[in-house]
């Protein structure tokens, strides 16, 4: 898991063209679409989808991962806590092949995302997003999707 602010997306260029590409695409949003899209930079190899959402209490979220895909959750406003756990120390719910999603339950830390910062996440991090931070509230979030 690589957490920093989008400012500092040169540090991690060497992950390769396709973070590249998606880093440098995050930094350049001056206005975040009102609606759920998803819009491809590269087919299905990098791609963002972009989902107006809004968080909510810790109990309503669950832990997730992904085998084909690395994940880049960026906030274009509000505020939202990432959970965050090797997936090693989880247990497995459920796998959708189809989707690329594993659920997993059990105890993580947690990360605060707020505009213009980003998180990384590989196949071995299990993350757990949209958590409130305080009470539920409008988020704008952008996840990257950079297959691997």
């Amino acid at each position: 898991m690589i957490f920093d602010h989008i400012s500092n997306r040169e540090r991690y260029y060497y992950l390769g063209e396709n973070f590249k590409l998606a880093l440098d695409h995050l930094a350049s949003f001056d206005k975040y679409p009102e609606q759920k899209c998803s819009i491809p930079l590269k087919g299905e190899e990098v791609y963002l989808k972009i989902s107006p959402l809004s968080t909510k209490p810790e109990t309503d979220c669950k832990f997730e991962a992904h085998i084909k895909y690395a994940d880049i959750h960026f906030l274009a406003y509000g505020t939202e806590q990432i959970g965050y756990s090797d997936i090693g120390s989880l247990l497995k719910t459920s796998f959708d092949p189809d989707a690329d999603m594993i659920l997993l339950s059990g105890k993580g830390y947690k990360l605060t995302l707020t505009p213009g910062y980003f998180a990384i996440m590989f196949p071995n991090d299990a993350h757990m997003p949209c958590i409130a931070a305080d009470a539920p509230a409008p988020i704008g979030k952008i996840i990257a999707k950079i297959k691997l």
